[in-house]
C-alpha cells in the first residue's frame, strides 16, 4: 500500500496496515537543515526544485507532501503594490479597490507563482501516484488579517461587521481561486490554515459568524475535486470540533487537544491529524519519550488519524525525534 493509499483509507475510517504519519509543512526545518531559502529554492529549475522537496520529505519520512506556502507572498506583493511588508488595506472600506479576478490574474503571473506552479507540476509527475501533494490555503480570517493586519482586523470585527463580510467574502473569493490553480498544476489534497481562528484570538460567537460560515463556502467550491481537505487551527481547538461536523473537511490538525476528546467530539465526521506538542514533546523532549508518546496515539487511534506534530516544526527540532516519531507509527 502507497503511503496516498494509506492515508486516503485511514482518513475514511478503513482498516491499515500502519498509522499514517507526516508532519504539518516542515520547510522551515528543512530549510534551518540544508541551508537552503525560499527565495532559492523557487530559483531553481523545476525538477530540482522538485528534486529537493522530494528529498527532504523523505528523510523526515513523511506520507505527505506539502506545497511551498511562501509562494502566497505573491499575493501580498500584488495587493501591496509591490510591498508584501505592508497590510494592502488601510481599513475595511478599502477591499472595494480590488477586484477578485485582477488580483488573481496578477497573482498567477507573478514570477514566485509561474515558479510555484512549475513545482507543483514537477512534484505531481515524480510523485503524484505514491503520495499525496497537499496544496496550501488560508482560511478566511487568516487571509483578512494578511490584508489588513491583526490589530486593524480584531477592531473592524468588533466595529465593523459589515464592512469585514465585505473583506471576508473577497478573501474567500480568492482562496478559492488559489487553491484551484494549485489543483490545476498538480495538487492532489488541500490544506488550509486558519491560525487567526484559534480560541486564544476569537471567541466561539466570533469563530461561527466570521470563520465558520467562509470555510463552508471555501470547501464547498473546491469539494467537486474529489480531493482530502485538511483544516488547522491552532492552540486549544476544543470548542471548534463539534461546529466543524458537516463543513466539509476530511480532516482537522490538532494542536494541543487531547486525542481521546477529539475523536469523541468529531463523532467520525473527519479524520485527526496530529497532535504531538512542538514544543513540550517534539523540540524539548528525549526521543524516547517522543516514541513513546507517539506509539500511545497509535494505539488509541487505529484508523481515522494521522500521526503529526500539533503545528509546524520548530527550526531547531532534533531529527532523532522526527525518526522516533515516524518509528513509532511505522514499526
Amino acid at each position: 500500500m502507497t503511503p496516498k493509499e494509506l492515508v486516503l483509507n485511514a482518513i475514511k475510517f478503513k482498516p491499515v496496515p500502519r498509522t499514517p504519519v507526516a508532519v504539518l509543512d516542515g520547510y522551515n526545518w528543512m530549510m534551518q537543515r540544508t541551508g537552503m531559502t525560499h527565495q532559492k529554492l523557487f530559483s531553481l529549475d523545476a525538477d530540482a526544485a522538485a528534486d529537493f522537496i522530494i528529498e527532504q520529505y523523505d528523510i523526515i519520512g513523511s506520507d505527505l507532501v506539502y506545497a511551498n506556502a511562501f509562494a502566497n507572498g505573491a499575493l501580498r506583493e500584488v495587493m501591496g503594490n509591490g510591498d508584501a511588508s505592508k497590510p494592502a488595506l488601510s481599513e475595511p472600506s478599502d477591499i472595494h479597490k480590488f477586484n477578485v479576478d485582477e488580483v488573481f490574474e496578477k497573482t498567477v503571473q507573478h514570477p514566485l507563482f509561474v515558479a510555484f506552479g512549475k513545482q507543483l507540476e514537477a512534484l505531481n509527475r515524480k510523485i503524484g501516484d505514491e503520495k499525496l501533494i497537499l496544496a496550501f490555503g488560508t482560511g478566511p480570517l487568516t487571509n483578512c488579517a494578511g490584508m489588513l493586519g491583526m490589530e486593524p482586523l480584531m477592531m473592524a470585527l468588533h466595529e465593523e461587521p459589515e464592512e469585514m463580510m465585505a473583506v471576508i467574502d473577497f478573501a474567500v473569493d480568492m482562496s478559492i481561486k488559489m487553491l484551484e490553480y494549485q489543483v490545476q498544476h498538480g495538487a492532489t489534497a488541500i490544506s488550509i490554515a486558519d491560525p487567526v481562528s484559534s480560541i486564544n484570538l476569537i471567541s466561539e460567537e466570533f469563530f461561527e459568524k466570521y470563520s465558520l460560515s467562509g470555510l463552508k463556502r471555501m470547501n464547498a467550491a473546491v469539494k467537486h475535486f474529489n480531493m482530502p481537505i485538511m483544516l488547522h487551527i491552532c492552540g486549544d481547538t476544543t470548542s471548534r470540533l463539534e461546529p466543524l461536523i458537516g463543513s466539509g473537511i476530511d480532516i482537522f490538525s490538532l494542536d494541543s487537544v487531547d486525542l481521546k476528546t477529539a475523536l469523541d467530539l468529531s463523532r467520525g465526521d473527519y479524520a485527526i491529524f496530529g497532535n504531538l506538542s512542538t514544543v513540550e514533546v517534539m523540540l524539548t523532549a528525549k526521543a524516547d519519550k517522543v516514541y513513546e508518546l507517539s506509539k500511545a496515539r497509535c494505539n488509541e487511534a487505529t484508523t481515522g488519524f494521522i500521526l503529526a506534530p500539533g503545528c509546524d516544526l520548530p527550526p531547531a527540532t532534533p531529527f532523532e525525534n522526527i525518526q522516533a516519531m515516524m518509528k513509532a507509527a511505522k514499526e
